[in-house]
């Protein structure tokens, strides 16, 4: 399926699901130095007399780490952050180092956020532009590629942080920092090898300027996506106390809870689009999310929300 085809995974609130998570298991690989890897399998005895091949005296090396990992069919898995970022949590990081990291990712998730919120319309348009691009007119795929240019322009004040790998440099040896940077850029190589084969399928040699510029505002804006999703997903786990607690009250079934988990991911996108204050509850707000938790519960569990509803009337203050 060419990739302008492919439609980006967007519930009712548009950007959620635009990338999915990077698969856990990364390749393995016996480690570098300064980058962590999984043991590997210990390889199996070489046969011995007449099945024996010649000697080799050659000492064999090490894999490198790397962020590139592949599903079942071959396709690279997404990352759910920035390359950059997705190769400095990849190095072997000591304790000291590792605090430093984390540090400067959450200043750079509250940067990325508040941008966000400034602009989630735009994203919401240019992820919109994107989807329709392979079948709009070329006046409206110039003008789509103009708000793009606008979202990118408006994305300064954050990108000018430099990337991850430039943030977290102070915490880093200049080893570390140069496998990350490698890492980095071996990921990206692969997507947009892999995309341009998705995209421009009968090109071969160098791609115009227009079709370079085209796999470049993609990549980017899927990289702008999985960011955004773990923003959100960020906002949602503020909220782990509650949804697990409803989780364990009702009995939730595995179906369920992924739809409760839906619906916190709904009220995490209301609070980065200004809609609502982070952490606050409405009457209203409590009534809304108490009755479509309710669309999917049995008997049984109704009435244990009930319940609870009960519960935290009485446990109010009264005014």
């Amino acid at each position: 399926m060419a990739a302008d085809e492919r439609s980006f995974t967007m519930p009712s609130l548009a950007i959620i699901g635009l990338c999915s998570c990077i698969a856990s298991a990364p390749p393995a690989a016996a480690p570098p130095a300064g980058v962590s890897a999984p043991a590997t399998a210990p390889a199996a005895p070489a046969p011995t007399g007449v099945l024996a091949g010649p000697t080799v005296n050659a000492t064999a090396q090490p894999a490198k780490a790397t962020i590139v990992s592949r599903g079942f069919d071959g396709m690279l898995e997404p990352l759910d952050m920035e390359p950059a970022a997705a190769a400095v949590f990849r190095l072997n990081l000591d304790e000291e180092a590792l605090r430093a990291v984390e540090v400067h990712a959450a200043a750079r998730s509250k940067a990325f956020s508040e941008f966000v919120t400034a602009h989630y319309d735009q994203l919401i348009d240019a992820f919109a532009d994107l989807q329709a691009m392979r079948t709009m007119e070329p006046t409206a795929r110039a003008a789509a590629f103009g708000r793009i240019r606008t979202l990118f322009a408006d994305m300064k004040p954050f990108t000018a942080r430099g990337t991850f790998i430039d943030e977290c440099a102070d915490a880093l040896t200049a080893e570390q920092v140069t496998e990350a940077r490698r890492m980095a850029d071996e990921w990206i190589a692969t997507r947009k090898a892999e995309l341009r084969r998705e995209v421009f399928p009968e090109t071969t040699g160098e791609l115009d300027p227009a079709a370079n510029e085209r796999l470049e505002f993609r990549m980017r804006l899927e990289e702008i996506g999985a960011m955004v999703k773990r923003t959100i997903a960020q906002r949602a786990e503020s909220r782990k106390a509650q949804f697990e607690d409803v989780t364990k009250r009702l009995d939730l079934t595995p179906e369920q809870t992924e739809k409760l988990r839906a619906l916190f991911m709904e009220i995490g996108v209301q609070e980065i689009q200004g809609k609502r204050e982070p952490g606050a509850y409405s009457m209203r707000e409590q009534q809304h999310i108490f009755g479509e938790l309710a669309k999917i519960l049995d008997e049984s569990q109704r009435a244990k929300l009930r319940d609870m509803i009960i519960e935290r009337g009485a446990s109010r203050p009264a005014k």
